[in-house]
């Protein structure tokens, strides 16, 4: 008859004293504690390895940190593994390897890599504010998560209090950022595919409009509002030069003195300056109309010896700021009329009136029109044909009441 061996109990334990040599009492099924002569007491767990037979041990913890009751559910967790020939030192170190792995890939881990990569791809003020909305909106919560783990059903209650709250569009922009990342996670083989790619079917998207903008015949109004605000003369010599010249805050801000040819009356803007597509950066090139030289004469002497056109106020070596235009119009009354960006969309619409030329009124919005070769091709014409749109443009704002002196 085999000999049965008296379960522990946790008296017994507890009690137990170091020797001059290390002993075991055994709690039966394989467990048993080392008693060591320094007075440490170890869980060891002896078992016969699947497929090779033979025997080892395997440590559980150490008394009092794993308990008795502890031990005995490691025990038959290992005996349940052993009864399906999975060697418990193997699962052990397999678990722990998964772990590692998890948390080197979590959800904030693999959107760091993420963000490194697409640091060479959008401008960096894009990529700061989508950050910026990824650590207030969805790190918090998932940030932790291994990305393996992440599924549409939690993505979706990641975001639900941005509903709740009706930020619609940061809620969408988030999903979106998420999607971007986790199909990052797919192209580097962490996760064999994205699960949230209709996440956002969850939520009703509200339609975005766009930037808001008056029509031509409007303009001599905003003229005139904008010249008898109290506005400093610098920023409204800016919003002239920007609606004037058709391009994008950012790009009519930081125009320099160096860009200028005045001698051909062009504004050669570097590509780096210009945003960022899909096909990447290419440089643009100006007319300047009569009404253009005329506010380059004026600052001249007031800014030629900086860097900038419009400079700084405090930082002669930074620009104005690319929101000092939208600032000025909303202090004037004009939110949700009138905004930086949409001073295009005047032009663009004065021009679409007067029946041009299609790709030469794209052209002097930097928007590429026609196929590559064409678009190489034709360079060179859409500058000639956009010089005559640009005087026209020009004279339509000068007759709209445009001030091009100093006041």
């Amino acid at each position: 008859m085999p000999k049965v061996t008296k379960p522990l109990t946790n008296t017994e334990v507890d009690k137990s004293k170091p020797k001059d040599k290390e002993y075991t009492l055994s709690d039966g099924n394989n467990l048993f504690l080392l008693i060591l002569p320094s007075g440490v007491k170890s869980w060891r767990f002896n078992y016969s390895r699947p497929h090779t037979k033979k025997r080892t041990k395997i440590s559980l913890g150490t008394y009092p940190a794993v308990s008795l009751a502890e031990a005995r559910a490691i025990r038959e967790e290992y005996r349940a593994l052993l009864a399906k020939d999975i060697d418990p030192q193997i699962h052990k170190e397999e678990q722990e390897r998964l772990k590692a792995e998890q948390n080197d890939n979590t959800f904030l881990k693999l959107a760091e890599r993420w963000k490194e990569k697409r640091a060479n791809e959008i401008e960096l003020l894009t990529m700061q504010k989508n950050w910026a909305r990824l650590e207030n909106h969805l790190f918090p919560a998932l940030g932790h998560y291994p990305v393996t783990k992440i599924t549409a059903p939690v993505l979706i209650t990641a975001v639900k209090s941005l509903n709740e709250k009706g930020f619609n569009d940061t809620l969408h922009r988030i999903i979106n950022l998420a999607n971007q990342i986790l199909n990052y996670s797919v192209t580097v083989g962490v996760i064999p595919f994205n699960p949230c790619q209709n996440a956002s079917d969850a939520y009703h998207k509200e339609v975005q409009t766009n930037h808001p903008a008056i029509k031509p015949e409007l303009l001599p109004k905003l003229l005139f509002d904008f010249q008898n605000s109290n506005r400093d003369m610098l920023t409204k010599m800016l919003f002239k030069w920007q609606l004037l010249s058709m391009v994008r805050p950012a790009e009519a801000v930081s125009v320099e003195w160096s860009e200028i040819d005045f001698n051909k009356k062009l504004w050669f803007i570097p590509a780096e300056k210009m945003k960022k597509t899909r096909k990447g950066q290419f440089p643009h090139t100006v007319p300047l109309s009569s009404q253009m030289l005329k506010i380059l004469e004026a600052l001249r002497p007031i800014t030629g010896a900086e860097k900038f056109v419009f400079p700084h106020y405090s930082q002669p070596n930074k620009s104005m700021s690319k929101e000092a235009i939208s600032n000025a119009l909303r202090k004037i009354g004009y939110k949700g009329i009138q905004d930086s960006h949409g001073l295009r969309s005047v032009a663009r619409t004065y021009l679409e009136e007067q029946a041009v030329d299609f790709r030469a009124a794209e052209s002097c919005l930097a928007h590429r029109v026609g196929n590559e070769v064409s678009q190489a091709y034709n360079r060179s014409e859409y500058i000639e044909l956009r010089i005559p749109l640009m005087q026209l443009w020009g004279d339509y704002c000068e007759s709209c009441g445009m001030v091009l002196m100093l006041k």
